[in-house]
């Protein structure tokens, strides 16, 4: 796919160049006005750079690295959907998760961070407390 729209884009900016650069002369092909030459050159030429922009979101999503499972959630932030003493529920990343409470107790309504997975449970504690600098 990429290398189609590479050609694309090349073949266009070539022509639309071309088209250009004979206007520019003052040579006329088939009849044509120059400024209906130089028309369909710019129209070329913009359309040569919208393939160019989809071709470089296409790299980019290529090289994005995707993160699905117990990577995506572990470092996540949540709020706790029910009591966690320590087994509850909490939501994160728009997910209902059951839940474990790490060495305490979370109240429904709470924010949760998940520290990590034990089966199909996520482990979470409180968010870390942030100083306040003075």
């Amino acid at each position: 796919m990429h290398g189609w729209l590479a050609f694309i884009i090349g073949v266009l900016t070539a022509v639309g160049g071309f088209l250009f650069f004979s206007a520019f002369e003052g040579v006329a092909f088939y009849g044509v006005a120059l400024q209906v030459e130089v028309a369909i050159a710019a129209a070329l030429l913009i359309v040569a750079g919208i393939v160019a922009y989809i071709f470089y979101v296409g790299i980019k999503a290529q090289e994005k690295n995707v993160k699905t499972g117990r990577e995506a959630l572990v470092g996540s932030k949540g709020i706790a959907t029910s009591d966690l003493k320590p087994r509850g529920e909490i939501r994160v990343q728009g997910e209902f998760w059951q839940a474990t409470a790490k060495n305490t107790e979370i109240l429904n309504g709470q924010p949760v961070e998940v520290v990590g997975m034990e089966g199909m449970f996520l482990v979470v504690k409180p968010p870390a407390v942030q100083e306040e600098k003075a």
